[in-house]
């Protein structure tokens, strides 16, 4: 066992025989995590937070995910009642924080992701009255962040930023019936993003030609980095007929920085934390390091159909396989189940069973005594990022691994 992470004691895949989940014993750590949730969060005359990264809407999400699970449903019965208690919760809290402008575009941890999974669970319990309300409240989150600094510690990243935002635009676009939002209205949020990109690299004479920074550091990870910013460029509709011969908008200058972004990784697998400073420490999870870049990696290549993003995947999910079961304890921004969904993608791109082998073995890992003796206690955990509501969240995708999605960074 190292400072970061315990050694990998599993066989790999051989080959010579068939890859089934458990659902038994997927399902049996679904009901102990539901149950755990459900004895230290329920409690109304707590100080809960309400947003999606540590707070009640995350634990909302959980439910609706569960009541949206086939397999799931039926094991914990009442799923959408307890989604819409928690999100009764969550909202109240965004009610306090509704002056403030920029927590309406804030996504994982603000108003945005609160309204966004409101907005789904109002909808699947046909409540149309709140449906269009929540609606109305995520959608004021395009004109908040459309400012090219509206956020005076950075404007741009997943948890506060215009990519969370945008995350949330593209979730509720594949979740909901009918698309609620044009176009237009996303092109600008990627033109503010665009600009942003520009103006910070021109200033900084940056090697990206698309920089950002978060609380004054150049982060490249998914969480804060840029990353997330990049994949959220390719997710609009600049590319969807690049098959076709269209040429995107800005395509040299997104696909320069992502290539730019693909030259730091390392012969591990890996990334640094920061532009500004690439030989630090180097960490496994989803918000710094490969468990996060494989999202832009692998959108990168369905958009450009370049072998060269499909061999750093595979480079990653190498990496994530001997050092990515983690100490930091089983959630999904830094735990064994984040990087338990890194396999999952991989086994949607190239349909190799060893990668499914590998997500089956991460979760059988969550029960290893060694694992529960010695795994730290996150801050928060019962949440969905830090905790068990977002491994339950990975174990839901395992019963249906060819629906799987890390939340809100949508690659399909």
């Amino acid at each position: 066992m190292s400072s970061r992470y315990f050694k990998n004691k599993f066989s790999d895949f051989d080959g010579n025989s068939g890859v089934q989940v458990d659902k038994n014993r997927v399902c049996g750590l679904v009901e102990e995590y539901v149950s755990a949730i459900l004895a230290n969060t329920n409690d109304s005359r707590q100080d809960h937070r309400g947003d999606l990264y540590v707070g009640d809407a995350g634990i909302a999400y959980m439910f609706y995910r569960i009541h949206k699970s086939p397999v799931l449903k039926d094991k914990i019965p009442g799923a959408l009642n307890l989604a819409q208690q928690y999100i009764e919760r969550a909202r109240n809290n965004a009610r306090h924080y509704a002056k403030r402008s920029d927590e309406r575009c804030a996504f994982l941890c603000g108003n945005a992701g609160i309204y966004a999974v409101s907005a789904a669970i109002s909808h699947e319990s046909g409540n149309q009255s709140q449906y269009q309300k929540d609606l109305d409240c995520f959608s004021a989150g395009f004109a908040a962040c459309k400012p090219i600094n509206f956020n005076k510690y950075g404007s741009d990243e997943v948890l506060v930023g215009r990519a969370g935002f945008l995350s949330g635009v593209y979730w509720l676009q594949k979740t909901l019936p009918a698309t609620p939002f044009t176009s237009d209205q996303i092109l600008e949020i990627c033109e503010s993003m665009i600009q942003s990109g520009i103006e910070y690299s021109h200033r900084n004479t940056s090697t990206l030609p698309l920089m950002y920074e978060y609380h004054n550091s150049e982060y490249l990870g998914a969480a804060h980095g840029v990353c997330a910013i990049y994949h959220m460029l390719l997710n609009s509709s600049w590319f969807d007929n690049i098959q076709s011969g269209a040429a995107p908008k800005h395509l040299n200058l997104i696909k320069d920085s992502i290539d730019g972004f693909l030259a730091y990784q390392d012969s591990e697998g890996n990334f640094p934390i920061t532009l500004d400073n690439t030989r630090e420490k180097r960490l496994v999870h989803w918000c710094h390091g490969a468990p996060g870049a494989v999202y832009l990696l692998a959108k990168s290549y369905l958009v450009f159909k370049d072998e060269k993003y499909l061999r750093a995947c595979k480079l990653a999910a190498d990496l994530v396989w001997r050092k990515g079961l983690l100490l930091k304890g089983p959630g999904i921004c830094h735990g064994v189940a984040g990087n338990g969904y890194v396999f999952l993608l991989l086994h949607q791109l190239t349909q190799d069973p060893k990668y499914l082998y590998r997500a089956i073995k991460f979760m059988e890992f969550l029960s290893d005594p060694e694992f529960r003796q010695n795994a730290r206690t996150p801050d928060r955990p019962f949440s969905l990022y830090e905790g068990i509501a977002g491994t339950v969240c990975f174990l839901a995708d395992l019963l249906e691994p060819e629906k799987a999605a890390f939340p809100f960074m949508e690659v399909y």
